[in-house]
């Protein structure tokens, strides 16, 4: 197999039971989607912003059969798996350490070689235009942890954690694109516990590399965890986003300089990273 597919719960889908196997991926390029405007009485125009849009993969796939009847059934079974209603994850083997988040983008034609053997092509559309690691941060930042792959960043250091109890300290991102809570494709959850417990405090988490300054102003109690889940933030599952300067942290790829408040006893990253 070229490419394993799994289900929304990443679970694996074993195509090649049904005598189905896959010969190759192709995946497209990022693609700029730039916003222009014309300028009154000036030549050309200004380009506002640019941002990358999804992403296309095609997969060739190859069907053998054991007789021409069996063929029809296997036919059935890859449009049970394949008919576009439900999010899918493709992992390609020569990069075993990614995986895409995508869907069915059409309708596909299976061209018959003989009356048991058919090669054909789908067309799947990610929705990001990032592929995302199969490994997070509660995985070590090591080949040994079996969810990583060369080319994902990964250092030959030791000490790379992503729960942190010093009042100064350093997050990595071993990705090549921010990991930004307010982009639904990058998703992040940082959990702060509380040191104390008091009636009025003011927590403080500062990514100085970004210069990203997080705050909560409320009562706390030891060992609680305030929770800010990509733009939400929560405590005891109830939002206390009144309490906090509505700041939000994004961790840019490579190492993230922290400071966080005494009165903050941990800090712990949960996420994936993202790669064009």
């Amino acid at each position: 197999m070229r490419v394993t597919f799994y289900d929304e719960n990443f679970t694996e889908i074993d195509i090649g039971i049904f005598g189905v196997k896959t010969l190759d991926l192709v995946v497209s390029s990022p693609t700029p989607e730039h916003h222009r405007q014309d300028i009154s009485g000036q030549n050309g125009i200004v380009t506002l912003g640019s941002n990358l849009g999804s992403r296309t993969l095609t997969v060739v796939f190859f069907i053998s059969a054991v007789d021409k009847y069996d063929f029809y059934l296997v036919r059935n079974e890859v449009f049970k798996v394949f008919n576009g209603l439900k999010f899918l994850y493709i992992v390609d083997e020569r990069e075993p350490g990614k995986r895409w988040k995508i869907k069915l983008d059409t309708n596909y034609t299976m061209e018959r070689l003989t009356a048991v053997h058919a090669k054909f092509e789908m067309t799947f559309v990610s929705d990001s235009p990032f592929a995302e690691s199969i490994g997070t941060t509660a995985d070590p930042l090591t080949f040994d942890a079996e969810v990583w792959q060369i080319g994902q960043g990964l250092l030959a250091e030791d000490d790379i954690v992503y729960t942190q109890t010093a009042n100064s300290f350093q997050i990595y991102n071993p990705g090549d694109e921010t990991v930004d809570p307010r982009n639904i494709h990058t998703p992040l959850t940082i959990e702060v516990t509380a040191a104390s417990t008091a009636a009025s405090a003011t927590l403080t988490l500062t990514n100085t590399t970004t210069g990203d300054v997080w705050t909560y102003t409320g009562a706390t109690t030891a060992g609680q965890v305030i929770q800010l889940k990509n733009v939400e933030c929560l405590k005891g599952g109830a939002s206390v986003a009144l309490n906090t300067n509505f700041g939000l942290i994004k961790l840019k790829p490579g190492y993230n300089s922290f400071t966080k408040s005494s009165n903050i006893s941990s800090v712990k990253f949960i996420s994936r990273f993202y790669y064009k």
